[in-house]
């Protein structure tokens, strides 16, 4: 699975093209631009993904009153979907079982380390799947951290999230960094702080 490590969260043709499919099914008068706010991506991005979807069948073009262009799934179109669809399901399902093995593993190490009470570092999809496994070890969940202003406060499986200046007070024995997507930057914030406590990342 090293090869979802490098290509985790990043966008994909096909998922743009399962999310455009998605969209025109349950609303086909929708416009270009609506669509490129819908998904925050570029318009000419948008112009260009609409056009190979219609070349290659799986959309049609329709007139809308009043003066609105409509795109419609194509028997093709609706094929298409189906198979993005069952995809993405068997990726998720391998995706997981890479993270509760890979997640499992390292709690073994901090484990044989001596680590009591942890923090994680991260509001995540990797932290939840992280805080579902300590549950079966002796370890404790100290607090939890993270450096998203709209995250800090917020209650995530009963405690508040914590602003990352907070740890210095925090009496833990680890830290472990439950984003992969945001570890590298996560890694160089607490090298500056000079944290004491042992560091561990998922990846």
């Amino acid at each position: 699975m090293a090869a979802n490590k490098n290509t985790l969260f990043k966008p994909s043709e096909s998922m743009r093209d399962l999310q455009f499919l998605e969209e025109l099914e349950k609303t086909p008068n929708l416009s270009q631009r609506e669509l490129s706010n819908k998904f925050g991506i570029a318009l000419g991005v948008t112009n260009a993904c609409l056009k190979r979807m219609a070349r290659r069948g799986w959309i049609r073009l329709g007139k809308i009153p009043p003066r609105r262009i409509g795109y419609f799934l194509t028997p093709k179109g609706f094929s298409e979907k189906a198979k993005l669809t069952m995809t993405f399901l068997s990726y998720n399902i391998r995706h997981y079982s890479w993270l509760k093995s890979t997640i499992g593993e390292k709690f073994l190490e901090m484990a044989s380390q001596g680590v009591k009470r942890v923090i994680f570092y991260g509001v995540s999809e990797e932290m939840e799947v992280a805080y579902v496994i300590l549950q079966g070890t002796n370890m404790e969940l100290v607090a939890i951290v993270d450096d998203n202003d709209g995250v800090k406060g917020k209650n995530v499986f009963g405690k508040k999230a914590e602003d990352p200046g907070e740890i210095g007070r925090l009496e833990a024995d680890a830290i472990l960094v439950t984003s992969i997507l945001e570890k590298e930057r996560i890694l160089k914030r607490l090298k500056r702080r000079k944290n004491k406590m042992k560091l561990f990342t998922i990846s």
